[in-house]
């Protein structure tokens, strides 16, 4: 018999992880457009420069997230990290 309860579960999650990932992954390019943008668009201020660092470390912080949940859910799929040693 299917349990129809876990098969919810298991594509909700499924689902809901895939929009987190591509959303995070956009808000990451968005971010990193937006530093390319103010650095080739704008003359050297101090202000501008502190923007444009806000902005890449925000991209970056989004990409590590990014990473770390692909390498998480690659992990949770391959047996061999889950033997018993």
């Amino acid at each position: 018999m299917i349990n129809w309860n876990s098969l919810i579960l298991v594509a909700a999650v499924a689902i809901g992880s895939s929009v987190g990932l591509v959303t995070v992954f956009s808000l990451g390019m968005r971010l990193l457009t937006n530093a390319r943008n103010i650095k080739e668009n704008t003359k050297k201020k101090d202000g501008v420069k502190v923007s444009e660092a806000v902005y890449r470390i925000g991209a970056y912080l989004m990409f590590t997230i990014c990473s770390s949940a692909v390498l998480y859910g690659i992990y949770l799929i391959v047996p061999y990290f889950h033997l018993d040693k």
